[in-house]
């Protein structure tokens, strides 16, 4: 068999692919911290220190990553290490695609939001952020670099280059991510749709028609070609889909009628549980105003009595014309 080896500083491209990998459009941290270049794990000789912005927002962690079996087809010298809810790829050295999965697949039904912390620099063929059905082989591509999460119809992945794919297409996503960035991913198992957010700001929905069907179970997913990259799940939590959740996703749209309801002492509690339905979306985002409920609906009344003016004008002047 003939096995490969990919640096920890390297980046190798698919052959064929009208994607490249550069330093363009690469994403801001999400904080001000430094990440000293180190070890990570004791089993090295040198720990560093772990940046913990973000982490306070939500404690809850309701799976951990799942401990990759052994297989005999791949006897890999150093599989994922963990530690809590860090994960280690490729401790030694790298000569293939590592897969983590979750420990637990999402529920049917309800809503999935977990963030993950990139704590070293990206590197390499391709690192994936996304999920993926139980009948993805996590063993596969051991002795070859791939991107994993989207190669076919059973998985869906966040490359740290901006594409997102699915069923071995690629398309333009989001901006490039690596050290220092939270990702964080959203899944409705519901209505069966996909969303990332980069340092807490949605990027949008990136798929719909996620399998939500019995039988079909859906599972976390990160894959990795380098060596030494090291991420954190510093959050994961579920939620029942309910009227109070849709009605909370309605209101975290205007600001304004956001902050009546956290001054009302009896809501302040959904209002944290809820925290993830608050970031901020693009900056120019138009479901995000400053005006309330109430205003917004005369405002929008407004605007469809000027449409409807203009487009009689517009008629007038046309056959005046003929």
């Amino acid at each position: 068999m003939q096995v490969t080896t990919e640096m920890s500083h390297g980046t190798k491209t698919r052959s064929g692919s009208e994607f490249t990998s550069n330093h363009e459009h690469y994403s801001k941290p999400f904080c001000r911290c430094e990440y000293p270049l180190g070890k990570r794990f004791s089993i090295f000789a040198k720990e560093v220190q772990q940046c913990s912005c973000g982490e306070d927002t939500s404690t809850r962690v309701d799976w951990m990553w799942e401990t990759v079996p052994h297989d005999p087809r791949c006897n890999v010298p150093s599989p994922p290490y963990m530690k809590g809810s860090e994960v280690l790829f490729h401790p030694i050295y790298s000569q293939g695609t590592s897969v983590v999965r979750s420990n637990e697949p999402l529920t049917r039904g309800q809503h999935h939001y977990w963030e993950l912390k990139i704590l070293s620099p990206l590197s390499g063929t391709d690192i994936m952020i996304g999920i993926g059905t139980d009948k993805v082989d996590l063993l596969q591509h051991c002795f070859t670099f791939a991107s994993v999460l989207g190669q076919d119809d059973q998985s869906w992945g966040y490359s740290y280059r901006g594409l997102a794919q699915h069923n071995g297409h690629f398309k333009y996503y989001g901006s490039k991510y690596s050290q220092g960035r939270i990702i964080g991913v959203y899944v409705d198992m519901f209505r069966g749709t996909l969303e990332y957010f980069l340092n807490r700001r949605t990027l949008g929905r990136a798929y719909a028609g996620i399998p939500t069907n019995k039988g079909v179970q859906i599972y976390p997913m990160i894959s990795c070609t380098a060596s030494k990259i090291s991420m954190k799940l510093i959050n994961a939590a579920s939620f029942e889909d309910s009227l109070r959740f849709h009605c909370m996703k309605v209101i975290c749209k205007y600001p304004k009628l956001l902050d009546q309801v956290k001054a009302i002492p009896g809501l302040q509690h959904m209002v944290q549980e809820l925290w993830f339905l608050q970031f901020k979306g693009p900056a120019d985002d138009p479901t995000r105003n400053d005006s309330h409920l109430a205003d917004e609906a005369v405002l929008c009344g407004k605007k469809l009595k000027l449409d409807s003016d203009a487009q009689r004008y517009e008629n007038t002047e046309f056959l005046a014309v003929l």
